[in-house]
């Protein structure tokens, strides 16, 4: 952890964060290090930009059940809401449709 928000590490993933004036953005790679996506986090907002959008390979699903872990439990938030990238990935992931975006409810 260099700022604010951890990195994390997966069976198939190394996640980086880097800090941003209002949240983060994790860098997802595989283990070799080949750069597969990036989830920004921003006020209580994800959205993601990923090589396969749809995330057929599970590496976006992977990733959010950490970060989404790290923002119940150690941020506290009561909810987050997922922004851009493919609904079935935000759906797959337990968020909800909530008019134009996917929300998920937190547990503490």
């Amino acid at each position: 952890m260099n700022g604010r928000h951890p990195d994390f590490t997966t069976s198939r993933l190394h996640i980086e964060a880097a800090d941003t004036t209002d949240g983060c953005i994790w860098t997802l790679q595989t283990r070799e290090r080949q750069q597969i996506a990036t989830i920004q986090f921003s006020g209580q907002q994800l959205s993601y930009d990923a090589i396969d959008p749809t995330d057929r390979a599970g590496y976006i699903e992977e990733a959010l059940t950490v970060i989404v872990a790290y923002l119940a439990r150690t941020l506290l938030l009561p909810f987050v809401i997922g922004r851009d990238g493919e609904a079935a990935v935000w759906l797959r992931n337990g968020f909800r449709a909530d008019g134009p975006v996917f929300r998920r409810d937190l547990m503490h």
